[in-house]
């Protein structure tokens, strides 16, 4: 495909997608060396420190309706990610149709999971997808005062591990492919 209309195609479709901001694919960005934390940090991303590193939270705090609003001084993993969509896009192996139907059925998974969490009790509180559906499934459930949450986290628990393989799949990178 040639770069423009890439370009222009991957604008498109993250702009449909944004799961590598949102929480959803990650739960860390880590920063690279030459990056001030600071700086990002006075941008309202979310920095934090653990062991000396420097990582910013997902999902985004710069992430508004799919949307960076520090897409010009974005983190630099963020500069060099491109999912496996896009990937497959840029190389002739997909189409953009195909790319943005793959996007609209992973967010309706994505919605899905979310809804079984709040059915849980845990509402939006900021945290990865990940960290949420952790946090619903280490809870324990009273049979006799909730039997009804059963069946709901079971598929939970179902739903959460099809949108793992098909994130794994689909649009993470494979591990050493950078």
């Amino acid at each position: 495909m040639q770069s423009s209309t890439f370009t222009e195609a991957a604008t498109r479709l993250c702009a449909a997608c944004g799961m590598c901001c949102d929480g959803t694919m990650f739960q860390i960005v880590r920063m690279q060396p030459g990056e001030v934390p600071a700086k990002l940090g006075k941008m309202g991303l979310k920095i934090r420190c653990r062991d000396g590193e420097y990582y910013m939270e997902q999902p985004c705090s710069a992430l508004v309706e799919k949307r960076c609003t520090v897409y010009e001084q974005r983190p630099v993993r963020c500069r060099l990610f491109n999912c496996q969509q896009l990937g497959r896009l840029e190389s002739g192996e997909t189409a953009e149709d195909d790319v943005m139907r793959m996007i609209v059925e992973t967010r309706a998974m994505v919605e899905r999971v979310k809804g079984l969490i709040e059915q849980c009790g845990l509402r939006e509180d900021g945290q990865a997808l990940v960290e949420r559906h952790e946090r619903v499934m280490s809870t324990p459930v009273n049979e006799a005062l909730e039997p009804e949450l059963l069946s709901v986290r079971e598929e939970l628990d179902e739903t959460m591990r099809r949108l793992r393989l098909r994130l794994n799949r689909e649009f993470r990178l494979p591990p050493n492919s950078h």
